[in-house]
C-alpha cells in the first residue's frame, strides 16, 4: 500500500521555531529550530501516530507500508529576489 500524507510547516516568528501539523496524521504537532530537525521529528513520530490513531483514519496503515509524507510551507519572496 502507498498512501500520501500532507504535513504543513510554518515558521513561528514569536517562538523562533518551525511548527508542523497535519490533518492527515491525527495528533501530529511538533516544532524544531530548523527544517532538517523538523523533518526528522515528523518521520520519527508519524508512523507511531498513524498506528495509535488508526481508528480515526479511513485506511489503516500496516507495517511495511510505504508512507509518502509531503511537507508544505508558504513563504514570501524578498522584494529583491522577486523581479
Amino acid at each position: 500500500m502507498h498512501k500520501r500524507y500532507l504535513v504543513t510547516a510554518q515558521w513561528d516568528e514569536e517562538a523562533g521555531v518551525w511548527v508542523a501539523f497535519s490533518d492527515d496524521i491525527p495528533g501530529l504537532v511538533t516544532e524544531a529550530p530548523d527544517l532538517d530537525t523538523l523533518m526528522k521529528r515528523i518521520v520519527a513520530v508519524a508512523p507511531e501516530l498513524l498506528e495509535d490513531n488508526a481508528q480515526l483514519l479511513d485506511e489503516h496503515v500496516h507495517p511495511g507500508d510505504l508512507l509518502d509524507i509531503c511537507i508544505m510551507s508558504q513563504f514570501r519572496m524578498a522584494d529583491a529576489h522577486a523581479r
